[in-house]
């Protein structure tokens, strides 16, 4: 990506934007109306409960107010210009299942599991990048359940360097942009829940197109398995790759 250049065009059109934004007396009220129950929610209600709610709804109103401006849907389509314009894969991932005849996919079973319950109470927080690649297992690690959602970026989660529990491990990812790879142990059983707007699905070496399509797909005798990992992924764009290791 031609940063300087990024830079320059993104800073024109957030100018664009806030000329919009006051250009416009319903939008600059939603705007302003938005910021004001966001920032002030403690100064119209006493209890936590009712300040969340007032900040949920200055939340919607300021993004509202973004979402009516022509110059924010320009920025999306330039973001996703240089996006694609880095990425060759993306482009390609996007271009294929729109252009190519769709191969015949053969059927196979699913079969739901029901979750286990933990017993322990326990509390973690998290915090992960709405943008930006990220990897899971370059190193060895403790397995924990994941579950997280981001915007835009690649992600590489390696189940190699882990030793999963005897039970249904569950992997849940929710994501715009970015292609998945996801490295796993041959004597793992593995479930997939699939849900691409455009994009594929690469499991060993067959391969399928999807358009606004869902897979489900289950490694034989995955119910018999002493230990599982069911992957559930709902992405706008992108391409999911399941390597056997």
């Amino acid at each position: 990506m031609n940063r300087p250049l990024f830079k320059l065009v993104m800073g024109l059109l957030g100018i664009w934007l806030l000329y919009d934004i006051f250009s416009s007396a319903s939008i600059l009220v939603l705007f302003g109306l938005g910021i004001i129950l966001m920032v002030f929610p403690e100064k119209l209600f006493k209890t936590s409960h009712k300040q969340g709610n007032i900040f949920w709804l200055g939340l919607i109103l300021f993004v509202l107010s973004i979402l009516f401006t022509s110059a924010a849907w320009v920025i999306l389509i330039v973001l996703l210009i240089f996006k694609f314009g880095e990425d060759h894969k993306m482009f390609k991932t996007v271009k294929d299942p729109l252009t190519k005849k769709q191969p015949k996919w053969r059927e196979k079973d699913y079969v739901s599991v029901q979750f286990k319950e933990d017993q322990e109470e326990t509390l973690q927080l998290h915090r992960k990048k709405w943008f930006g690649d990220d990897s899971i297992g370059y190193d060895i690690y403790e397995w924990n359940d994941i579950n997280f959602s981001k915007a835009m970026g690649d992600t590489v989660i390696d189940l190699g360097n882990t030793i999963l529990p005897k039970q249904e491990n569950i992997v849940m990812i929710r994501k715009g942009l970015g292609d998945t790879k996801l490295l796993i142990p041959e004597e793992v059983g593995v479930s997939l829940d699939l849900s691409l707007l455009i994009g594929k699905v690469r499991i060993g070496e067959d391969l399928l197109d999807l358009k606004n399509e869902t897979l489900k797909w289950q490694s034989p005798a995955y119910q018999e398995s002493s230990r599982k990992i069911k992957v559930v992924l709902n992405a706008l764009i992108g391409e999911v790759e399941v390597i056997f290791i």
